[in-house]
């Protein structure tokens, strides 16, 4: 089925004819264009150049759908398996016969369930991050943008669609690109089976940037598609094909995973004698995204660096004329857009989108490491689920049968005994000195039943989700056991949701530069916060900081989404250090309250630090001081006042005490001075005393207030002037002595 990648008309030559009986005359140009054949207009989509791209697109699709082929059926029995369609129609046909039943008891979907349930119950965010200060008002903006732009294309169910087939068949597209503002927002973005792509397998990129091209196919009506190309309306008509076109079945440039629906619309049409003509026109639409070398005129530093020059782009001419940024001139690969049916182009362009990058993100959940072929959760199950349905079917029919071992001539009728043997009071005769054994073989039962158990317990390994994480009673008793096991099995399911995290990446990446590119009218749109109130939000109202289409910014998927299971281990240590800290350390708790709130999973988490923060006074560490905040503002202005009254308390009491302590030291002084003019006047033999006295009346001066009396007194004792002692009287004599007579010496 290949095709030679040389330009030539092979692929186009082997185009399988329409079936004249389908619609009864034989289909040609006379038939087709009718007698206006020379009013047709040439076309450049007809040059040779288009002709021979168009030659080489089919090759590599068909090319690809050969190489693919046992791939997708791989993929297409994956997903079939988690929708219960685990027999063959070989193995039914073999059971019936049997009189077996084809049981099924779908252990896949549990587990299955349970990873797309976890990543439903934990959609993560994201945030635009500027590449300049003076950009980070506008790349709030653009961040709320593009969350309206999420809500108003329920981007999040595509983006749990594309993970559970992800999950599934082990791979899954995401889409994003611009429509006509008429069927809504300009820009959307949606979720797109892997049943219609075909892309290059020797890419191996996770975004497939390395490869090549990239093919989405569609069945379309006939009438949709003249209305979307009317130009070329009669191309179309030449490769439409009609419901009943080849033997009741589509062309064979699709595969049984892309055109089952369409075959069951053939198969299921309606016919009768009064609408006879039931048939419904279809044409196969095939989008082809390539890339082809070119020296293409491309941004050189700057913000846009990269990026294809866009004359009409603000930003690109505003950095060029400022000399942030050059144009180069540089060899790169430039991606073009073709759609095409199998024998025609019925449009041909450079890709409208500045990115550059294919439209489609792929979502790989898991690769083989020699061929690339992706596969998912399912894959490793599909032998353990084979195994559970067979052994069950086996069992119940062992349990539900009477096998009977018996010597010829036991039973003088086999088939009256036949009938009887199936009654539930059954009465057997057999003839004497005959063996008939009843019921042989009821054993196995138990031992399949065994080994059905062991297959369950094993997808449960294969899958990594564990009883503990479904909630299921087990053999782990302690609470750490029980964690350390949950744990366990979020590890196991972690490349999935890490597929996802790049998936969103990518795809956040192209939405984003798409609306730098296409959102550059003034639009007013509403968002709402956590707890549902609108808030109106002005873009590009003239506005610097409104304008989103003059700055870069980065897209950014947050981290503590990817994480929450460690979050929340890490919230309960947090506690319990907090509750050890609050009898010793109660400010310490203060000032790590709101940090330790803002990590819980809780109602409401934004309010409550919001209000925490406004009592403690701590600020948003991730707050970025440069965005206008008029909230923040007013708690920084009352903080100011707030400082200043308590400068100026502090100054007023320093002063106070500053003023007491001039005082005492004149009070000081002036003791010590008339202590020195005492000095100067006292007599040399009391100088000594007096020294000493003032000494100690200065200590008690820098003492209490109470001392000071007591300093008082000492310096008046010091300063009186000492008084001679009084004269002794002579001692009286005693009786008995002489007295000496006056007059007598």
């Amino acid at each position: 089925m290949a095709q030679s990648d040389h330009n030539g008309p092979s692929a186009i030559e082997s185009t399988p004819k329409r079936s004249a009986k389908a619609h009864g005359p034989e289909v040609n140009n006379r038939f087709l264009y009718g007698d206006d054949m020379a009013k047709v207009e040439k076309s450049p989509l007809d040059s040779e150049r288009v002709k021979n791209l168009h030659t080489r697109m089919v090759s590599h699709y068909l090319r690809e759908m050969d190489r693919q082929a046992a791939w997708r059926t791989r993929m297409a029995r994956d997903e079939a398996f988690y929708d219960s369609d685990q027999w063959t129609a070989e193995d039914i046909q073999i059971l019936e016969a049997r009189g077996q039943d084809p049981l099924v008891m779908n252990v896949i979907a549990q587990s299955l369930n349970w990873i797309i349930g976890s990543q439903r119950r934990a959609r993560t965010d994201y945030k635009i991050l500027p590449r300049r200060k003076e950009a980070a008002k506008a790349a709030e903006r653009k961040s709320q943008l593009l969350k309206y732009l999420a809500d108003v294309n329920k981007s999040r169910f595509s983006e749990s669609d594309a993970f559970e087939e992800m999950t599934k068949a082990g791979l899954s597209f995401i889409e994003c690109g611009v429509q006509e503002d008429t069927d809504g927002e300009p820009i959307y973005d949606r979720y797109e089976s892997w049943r219609n792509i075909v892309w290059d397998s020797t890419a191996t990129e996770r975004d497939m940037s390395d490869g090549r091209y990239m093919f989405r196919t569609k069945w379309a009506d006939l009438d949709d598609a003249c209305a979307m190309f009317p130009k070329r309306k009669h191309h179309i008509e030449a490769s439409a094909s009609s419901t009943y076109e080849f033997g009741g079945s589509v062309d064979r440039y699709g595969d049984d995973a892309m055109d089952k629906a369409e075959q069951d619309s053939i198969s299921d049409s309606y016919s009768s004698i009064e609408h006879p003509d039931s048939h419904r026109e279809r044409v196969r639409l095939i989008e082809a995204w390539f890339k082809v070398p070119e020296q293409e005129q491309v941004m050189g530093g700057g913000d846009f660096a990269g990026e294809m020059y866009d004359p009409d782009s603000p930003g690109h001419v505003e950095q060029v004329e400022t000399g942030q940024a050059e144009v180069r001139t540089r060899l790169t690969y430039r991606i073009y857009v073709m759609v095409m049916t199998t024998k025609h182009v019925l449009w041909f362009s450079k890709s409208p989108y500045r990115h550059n990058r294919y439209p489609f993100t792929p979502m790989w959940c898991y690769r083989k490491a020699g061929t690339r072929e992706p596969y998912g959760v399912v894959r490793n199950m599909v032998d353990a689920q084979r195994d559970i349905n067979k052994r069950f079917s086996k069992a119940l029919a062992i349990l539900s049968s009477n096998k009977t071992i018996m010597d010829e001539g036991a039973v003088p009728d086999l088939d009256e005994y036949a009938e009887e043997i199936g009654n539930p009071n059954a009465v057997i005769v057999k003839k004497k000195g005959f063996e008939l054994k009843i019921d042989a073989d009821r054993e196995l039962s138990a031992a399949h039943l065994n080994v059905m158990q062991m297959s369950i317990q094993m997808i449960q390994t294969l899958s990594g989700v564990t009883d503990e994480a479904m909630g299921k009673t087990t053999n782990a008793v302690s609470g750490k056991a029980i964690m350390a096991r949950q744990e366990q099995g979020s590890v196991s399911t972690a490349k999935p949701f890490d597929s996802l995290r790049a998936c969103k990446q990518y795809h956040g990446e192209k939405k984003l530069s798409l609306v730098e590119q296409f959102m550059g009218e003034p639009k007013q749109f509403r968002i709402t916060n956590s707890r549902g109130q609108p808030d109106y939000v002005e873009i590009n109202d003239g506005m610097p900081e409104n304008d989103i289409v003059r700055t870069k910014a980065d897209y950014v998927v947050s981290e503590d989404d990817f994480n929450a299971s460690m979050r929340q281990a890490q919230v309960a240590e947090l506690m319990e250090l907090m509750v050890g800290l609050a009898p010793v350390a109660p400010q310490v708790v203060m000032v790590l309250l709101d940090l330790v709130v803002e990590a819980m999973d809780v109602h409401s988490r934004e309010e409550i630090v919001k209000r925490i923060r406004a009592i403690t006074g701590m600020e948003d560490p991730d707050v970025d001081p440069s965005i206008p905040d008029p909230e923040r503002e007013a708690r920084e202005q009352q903080k100011a006042k707030q400082s200043e009254l308590e400068q100026r308390a502090a100054i007023a009491n320093l002063e106070k005490l500053e003023g007491e302590a001039a005082k005492a030291r004149a009070v000081a002084d002036k003791e010590s001075a008339n202590a020195a003019k005492v000095l100067q006047s006292m007599p040399g033999e009391t100088v000594e005393q007096k020294r000493k006295a003032l000494e100690l009346a200065l200590a008690l001066i820098a003492a209490p207030p109470l001392a000071v009396d007591t300093a008082d007194v000492l310096v008046e004792n010091a300063e009186a002037p000492m008084q001679p002692p009084p004269p002794q009287e002579p001692p009286m004599p005693e009786q008995g002595m002489a007295q000496p007579i006056e007059g007598e010496m």
